[in-house]
């Protein structure tokens, strides 16, 4: 499992809370590029460093969900669904 923060956003309000996901079940992970912009602008109310990243994580039908938006840069989640894979070896 892989735990990220989403970003939920009620009347312009947003909140943010920690979800784990089966990595398995992601198809796409991409930039989120307008609250990228709302945190640049100081338009959310995150209190987070302007410099914070946040990607849109799409979901096979098969999870039963949509998408999220995670705090974090395409790149930086990419990274962590590799170092969450277990490699087996064999002999």
């Amino acid at each position: 499992m892989l735990e990220l923060i989403t970003v939920q956003s009620v009347q312009n309000q947003f909140h943010l809370s920690k979800i784990l996901i089966n990595p398995a079940h992601i198809c796409v992970v991409q930039d989120h590029h307008e609250l990228n912009n709302l945190i640049r602008e100081g338009k959310a109310n995150l209190n987070l460093n302007e410099n914070v990243k946040f990607s849109e994580v799409i979901m096979s039908a098969a999870s039963g969900f949509s998408s999220y938006i995670v705090v974090g840069s395409s790149e930086q989640i990419l990274e962590r669904l590799k170092r969450n894979k277990i490699q087996l070896l064999r002999d």
